[in-house]
């Protein structure tokens, strides 16, 4: 025996759609328009279908969803009606409000889904070790090894490096500790014997070359200039 179920509407719309456009959507889907279409939209529960089965409350289902609305199916076994009784907020005074009592029902209740209906009847199960697939067949490879010889235990079987280059080292030999390797200026061939030369230094001022012949130099002439 199929559930039962009862459709209702309440002028809702999903998220992210305009009531206009979803409103002649529904219409067109229904082929309904005029004052029942409105009647559709005004807030209150209208009952789409009263007794539907499984089928029926999904194919209504997807049809308002396409159209961006969103149709409640109840089942037809609850003991409430469409609109579920909800507990009374008593205002005290302004911005004051009492608290309902333990259990109240403070917001509807969400829609149970319908239950998928998948036929089975043409399935069967299979004996115990049924092979349900077929086996695909593995050829087992045979390479050709002959030409494979076994290395000597020990053998290094790496890349060989290769051979080092024979240098000739150059003949040195290790300098005393303290001793100066940087360059040294080639020595004076011969030497200057400093001890030897008679010099004395000039006095202040004094020209240690002889001047020159040539006349230095005169100022220009700047008498036919003046300052503004």
């Amino acid at each position: 025996m199929s559930e039962r179920y009862r459709l209702v509407f309440r002028g809702e719309v999903l998220d992210g759609q305009h009531k206009a456009v979803v409103k002649q959507r529904l219409g067109a889907a229904l082929k309904v328009e005029g004052e029942r279409l409105d009647a559709m939209f005004t807030g209150k529960a209208v009952t789409i279908r009263k007794d539907a089965d499984t089928d029926t409350a999904a194919r209504f289902q997807i049809a308002f969803k396409r159209a961006g609305a969103r149709l409640r199916v109840l089942p037809l076994e609850l003991e409430h009606e469409v609109e579920p009784a909800r507990a009374p907020v008593e205002r005290v005074a302004d911005g004051v409000f009492r608290l309902a009592p333990p259990g109240a029902l403070m917001a509807e209740p969400a829609p149970a889904a319908p239950r998928p209906m998948v036929d089975l009847t043409h399935l069967t199960l299979a004996a115990p070790g049924t092979v349900l697939g077929v086996p695909r067949v593995v050829e087992a490879l045979n390479p050709d090894v002959s030409h494979f010889t076994i290395a000597a235990r020990g053998v290094d079987l790496g890349v060989p490096s290769l051979p080092l280059a024979e240098l000739e080292a150059p003949e040195w030999d290790i300098a005393e500790p303290g001793a100066d390797l940087g360059p040294h200026a080639p020595p004076i061939d011969p030497p200057i014997e400093l001890a030897a030369i008679d010099f004395d230094l000039a006095p202040a001022g004094a020209l240690l070359r002889e001047p020159d012949d040539a006349t230095p130099p005169q100022p220009p002439d700047t008498s036919h200039l003046r300052l503004e």
